[in-house]
């Protein structure tokens, strides 16, 4: 990664791409790196279908987003006119119906979600996965394990679930700063370069960013496995579920679920909405595709 470039491509909103390939509109279709599998086309698998269509949102812009500063766990909400840089999206999904709804607990998550979907309701109990804790003078930390049983129970369609798993990575001290504030800290510049070996001070390490996704996934598993109560036909639609979240978030989803892809393969802009449709053969054991939305 060029340090050169960074002050238009990281500093700022969410991780800013170091590239922007928004207009690339190539349908990719590939098997996850993650599957034990050999290749094999995509629709000739396997008779039991466990398949998903993830429709991944990019909450709106905050204003260190215009500022270009880093966001990760600070809880800024929307800026004003929220309302109309949301509104294609929000007559695009008007339309679609979902089995499920996940949405970052930050604010900024919440509020595109209440714009987008107005009938949703946030249920105010975080009732899946892992919870974020603050500390003071310390990183946010996880600090409570899956609850299995807890998750079956809450099976009622449409449901919609504040998940602390789909924050932003947290980057602790640097949150709330710009490129030019950080660009002569010696720490700050090894992070640009490796981020998978540098933590950033009172922030989260790479690996737990995406052991937490990961986790997020095969809750998903756990999910469409319990609803095969009800099994799909053949030509039936796979269940679609809307995730609201934020952009470094749906990068490293996109990286991990299909090959080819790497951090910087999106640039997801506020407001937007990336589809993949989900194959699922297993706990880390995917077979995925982008679809053009």
């Amino acid at each position: 990664m060029k340090r050169e470039t960074l002050n238009n491509d990281r500093a700022g909103s969410d991780i800013i791409l170091k590239q922007d390939i928004a207009a690339k509109r190539t349908v990719e279709y590939a098997q996850s790196p993650n599957s034990q599998e050999d290749k094999v086309p995509y629709y000739a698998k396997e008779v039991l279908h466990r398949d998903l269509e993830l429709v991944l949102v990019r909450h709106g812009t905050t204003l260190w987003n215009r500022e270009r500063r880093y966001l990760g766990h600070s809880d800024l909400g929307l800026l004003p006119g929220a309302e109309q840089e949301l509104e294609p999206l929000r007559e695009k999904l008007q339309r679609h119906s979902f089995a499920r709804i996940y949405c970052s607990d930050l604010i900024r998550c919440r509020q595109t979600l209440q714009i987008i979907l107005p009938e949703s309701e946030l249920k105010p109990e975080l009732e899946v996965g892992t919870h974020f804790e603050s500390k003071p003078e310390s990183r946010l930390e996880l600090t409570s394990k899956w609850e299995s049983e807890r998750f079956l129970s809450n099976m009622s369609v449409g449901s919609t679930i504040m998940e602390p798993r789909l924050r932003e990575l947290h980057f602790g001290e640097w949150d709330g700063k710009t490129y030019d504030m950080l660009k002569d800290v010696e720490l700050y510049r090894a992070w640009i370069d490796e981020p998978q070996r540098i933590t950033p001070p009172g922030g989260e390490s790479w690996a737990d960013f995406v052991n937490r996704l990961r986790k997020f996934l095969d809750s998903l598993y756990k999910w469409r496995v319990a609803m095969e109560v009800q099994p799909m036909g053949l030509t039936a639609a796979p269940p679609s579920i809307l995730i609201v979240t934020h952009g470094g978030v749906i990068r490293q989803l996109a990286c991990m679920l299909i090959p080819g892809h790497d951090f910087w393969s999106l640039n997801p802009k506020p407001g937007a909405a990336i589809r993949i449709q989900l194959r699922l053969a297993g706990p880390h054991n995917y077979i995925a595709k982008m679809l053009l939305h």
